[in-house]
């Protein structure tokens, strides 16, 4: 086989590998998520407010990269859990800011402990090369 064919072999061969590994780990953290209540979407609201502090709604819209009304419905979804709370953004009654209570901060630290050692686990088996 031709130095060329046996590259493009090894090359597609590490693809099919990331990709199997990312569909596991996709999968594995949608099931983590489930088992906490919660979805991915939830936990990536979670991890802005964790990161950032409060936010403007429309902020974490831009940053979640989805509509302000799919937002909303995550917001909402969290805030009946008692993970988040909404508050009137200052100067503006068309803003609200969203922020993390005490029960959200420790759910997403659990949560994300929980992720960081399957994600650990999972590419525990890949080696440098």
């Amino acid at each position: 086989m031709p130095v060329r064919a046996e590259t493009a072999d090894l090359d597609q061969e590490a693809y099919n590998a990331i990709t199997a590994t990312s569909k596991v780990m996709k999968h594995a953290a949608l099931r983590l998520f489930a088992d906490e209540g919660i979805t991915d979407s939830q936990f990536q609201a979670l991890f802005l407010l964790v990161n950032n502090g409060p936010m403007l709604m429309r902020k974490m819209s831009d940053e979640m990269l989805v509509t302000p009304a799919n937002v909303t419905g995550i917001v909402d979804r969290l805030e009946e859990k008692s993970l988040v709370r909404r508050t009137p953004g200052k100067g503006d009654r068309r803003a609200t800011i969203i922020e993390i209570t005490p029960e959200g901060e420790k759910l997403y630290e659990r949560v994300a402990k929980k992720k960081a050692n399957l994600v650990k686990k999972t590419l525990a088996a890949f080696t440098k090369d």
